[in-house]
């Protein structure tokens, strides 16, 4: 797999608008750019076009067995998130700097993992 063959972000957040009713609310998490940059960068798994960080991972089936299996993750900038959801029909409330696990309210920074991104579809 490469970065080509994915589903377009948009065509997700287009689903999840689809899934909501007027007024419903939805959070999500995207990795940070900023954060690849500036502490993971790696030319072999961050690809600057496409700001999609690659790496290899384990996951188990339920029997427990072992996998490796290549995890694609576009990163955003708290910029590119809101104009990605406001172009697909979202209405963007809060954006938020958050580490998994620690999602307080906190501005957006260069040194955090992941934004948490709080919207909702109109009305």
């Amino acid at each position: 797999a490469d970065p080509a063959n994915l589903v377009p972000d948009g065509a997700v957040l287009d689903g999840i608008r689809r899934a909501l009713r007027p007024g419903g609310r939805v959070a999500l998490s995207a990795f940070s750019s900023y954060f690849q940059v500036r502490h993971l960068l790696d030319e072999n798994t961050f690809h600057a076009t496409s700001a999609v960080h690659h790496e290899r991972t384990e996951v188990r089936d339920p029997e427990g067995r072992p996998a490796e299996v290549d995890l694609w993750t576009t990163c955003y900038t708290p910029r590119e998130l809101q104009l990605l959801a406001e172009r697909h029909g979202l209405a963007v409330d809060h954006l938020w700097s958050v580490t998994p696990g620690d999602y307080a309210r906190r501005a957006p920074t260069v040194d955090s993992e992941e934004f948490l991104l709080v919207g909702r579809r109109p009305q």
